[in-house]
């Protein structure tokens, strides 16, 4: 070992240290090995090239380490958002970042696009219900439910679907919270899909408008698939409408008088339907609203959709080809 001895004790050489700091650096995943030289030390060009490789290394290495975290969270998020109970061979499903029920499926595919609610208060404007406090749970030995709660300036609105095998109900509850009774009206805008996406363009949709009561149903037929979906309102006005939009319904739908028709032929394109609940709430009191129907029966031999767990671990699978591929 290069040294030498002064009055304090043996000190070991500079040019040693100078040695002995330049084999022990830091290396990082994909960055080459730095080694210094007497000869590069001398030459500050080569030492400057040096440490622009080393800071570009490191460069790229924070550039992936922080994607990978970034997609890691979003995967977690986007799970997060999705709630889903089943029964037998059906599900449904409530995805928050989309305000609604997703899902509703089978061995015929999913026939649910999108059910979303909407609601005025003393004919004021129709505003779209977000936010959901969402719960999930079991009633009897087969029966799960999904329970999305809003809550408003006047009260809470609480929307309940339960699923029993092929049987579907759902129930609406505004709990006025407010000192005086209200005008509420509930907009319901439902989008289906009979017989899978394939079959979109052959739907039909019969509307029976609600006479002297709050009944009113809508009966859907084509590509191989029947659904009839009921709601009443018992003390108040049920009015049912669809168009072939493809999408939801908006809130551009305000008056009662708009959601009135009575036969729509999809063309192209999805079968969309909407119903308006209108009813006066006293003060502390509920207006409930009640809906069922049944998974409509599929012909022939469907295909059923590949599970989530399956689509995420074919990703994961193909992700991790990709990093091999490019350590090796």
């Amino acid at each position: 070992m290069m040294g030498y001895r002064t009055g304090a004790g043996w000190n070991p050489h500079p040019l040693f240290l100078y040695n002995f700091a330049t084999i022990n650096v830091l290396t990082f995943d994909s960055v080459e090995p730095i080694t210094l030289s007497d000869q590069s030390a001398k030459n500050p060009k080569n030492a400057m090239q040096i440490l622009n490789q080393f800071l570009a290394s490191l460069r790229r290495w924070s550039h992936h380490t922080a994607i990978a975290i970034l997609l890691s969270v979003s995967l977690v998020q986007s799970q997060a958002t999705i709630y889903t109970v089943s029964s037998g061979a059906y599900t449904a499903g409530y995805d928050t970042s989309q305000n609604g029920f997703t899902t509703w499926s089978g061995s015929g595919g999913n026939q649910l696009a999108l059910q979303s609610l909407y609601y005025s208060v003393n004919g004021g404007p129709v505003s779209l219900l977000t936010g959901a406090i969402v719960n999930t749970g079991s009633s009897g030995f087969t029966s799960k439910y999904i329970t999305a709660t809003f809550s408003i300036p006047n009260g809470d609105i609480a929307d309940t679907l339960t699923i029993n095998g092929n049987t579907l109900n759902e129930s609406i509850q505004f709990d006025n919270l407010g000192a005086s009774g209200l005008n509420v009206s509930i907009f319901q805008y439902s989008d289906f899909v009979l017989g899978g996406p394939s079959a979109a363009g052959s739907q039909t949709v019969n509307l029976t408008p609600a006479s002297g009561g709050g009944f009113a149903t809508a009966n859907q037929t084509g590509g191989g698939l029947a659904l009839t979906w009921n709601g009443d309102v018992p003390s108040g006005t049920t009015l049912v409408q669809a168009n072939s939009s493809g999408t939801p319904f908006g809130a551009f739908i305000g008056l009662g008088s708009n959601l009135d028709n009575t036969t729509l032929a999809a063309i192209n394109t999805y079968a969309v339907f909407g119903y308006e609940f209108s009813a006066s709430v006293l003060s502390g009191n509920l207006l409930t609203i009640s809906e069922n129907a049944a998974y409509p029966s599929p012909s022939g031999n469907p295909v059923p959709e590949p599970s989530s767990v399956a689509l995420i671990s074919s990703g994961m699978f193909i992700l991790a080809l990709i990093f091999r591929r490019r350590r090796n």
